[in-house]
């Protein structure tokens, strides 16, 4: 039986990393994020979504966020909180309006050939959260699958 005592933490930080804004930092975080994903019992599939989710928030947060400006900070954390598996990212850019990025799937967009990151990240995750008050955090979050034993 888990200890479910009041003195353990609600939410656990597995892992938290914060570097500046460089796309080559993404070859390290990949192997990381997909050793987590296992250890919590991801499959082959999920895995792959949740790094293209993931992938996707650490290159908006590079490029669009910090503009590649290599004296500011890109934090990222993986997390678990009662059966739900947070990847967060922020950075330290000024923020934008979630609802007015325009949707790639509307006839006008279907060819542009940026844009769809959001869309993407919302296909992949059951949830998706973002503040933009200092920055721009999201957070990605994927459910765990209860096993034969929880169920």
């Amino acid at each position: 039986m888990p200890d479910t005592s009041p003195h353990l933490p609600r939410e656990i930080t597995l892992v938290e990393i914060r570097f500046n804004s460089s796309l080559s930092i993404l070859d390290m975080i990949q192997p990381i994020t997909n050793k987590v994903c296992d250890q919590l019992g991801f499959d082959e599939d999920s895995q792959y979504w949740i790094w293209l989710a993931t992938q996707e928030a650490l290159n908006n947060a590079i490029k669009h966020g910090n503009k590649f400006d290599p004296n500011k900070k890109v934090l990222f954390g993986l997390q678990v909180d009662q059966g739900e598996f947070r990847i967060v990212v922020q950075d330290e850019g000024e923020g934008f309006n979630v609802q007015e990025v325009p949707d790639p799937t509307r006839k006008e967009n279907l060819l542009k050939t940026s844009g769809r990151g959001i869309f993407y990240m919302r296909s992949f995750m059951d949830r998706v959260e973002y503040n933009t008050e200092n920055g721009t955090k999201v957070t990605l979050v994927k459910r765990q699958k209860e096993t034969d034993e929880e169920a």
